[in-house]
């Protein structure tokens, strides 16, 4: 179990990130509703969440993933990059072409601005990583 001293060090190392305050509510909510059925995602959305920077949706910079993003990132070693839409959890399938914030990899490029890297341990202890190249745009 990780001690307090090594969530405050690991937190300090993590990029920045910045939420609309208009989704808050809806990814806090999620959080709660993904703790019963995956708890670890829950568990990164909600350490995610209680770091962030709120601002108002029309004061988020362009170069930030907010929900409903399409985004172009590395995910780990491939480094081949892909291009996907980050969307909210729905009871079916996403689309081709989607990222489900009910994913870890979906939780990672919550907020993130283009440049920047995190990564984040599995449940099984393995460690992975993304970085977002660019934000190609956003539907509100």
């Amino acid at each position: 179990m990780e001690t307090a001293k090594q969530a405050a060090a690991a937190a300090s190392s993590l990029p920045p990130l910045i939420v609309a305050e208009e989704q808050f509510d809806d990814l806090s909510g999620i959080a709660e509703r993904l703790s019963r059925v995956l708890p670890e995602v829950s568990g990164f959305l909600e350490q995610e969440l209680a770091r962030a920077k709120l601002m108002p949706m029309a004061q988020v910079p362009g170069d930030v993933v907010t929900m409903n993003s399409t985004v172009e990132f590395i995910f780990g070693m491939k480094g081949r990059p892909e291009r996907l839409k980050l969307v909210y959890p729905a009871r079916t399938m996403p689309e081709s072409g989607c990222i489900s914030l009910a994913s870890p990899a979906g939780v990672a490029l919550l907020g993130m601005r283009e440049g920047e890297t995190i990564s984040w341990s599995t449940r099984y202890g393995d460690m992975r990583w993304l970085k977002v190249v660019k934000v190609c745009g956003r539907d509100v």
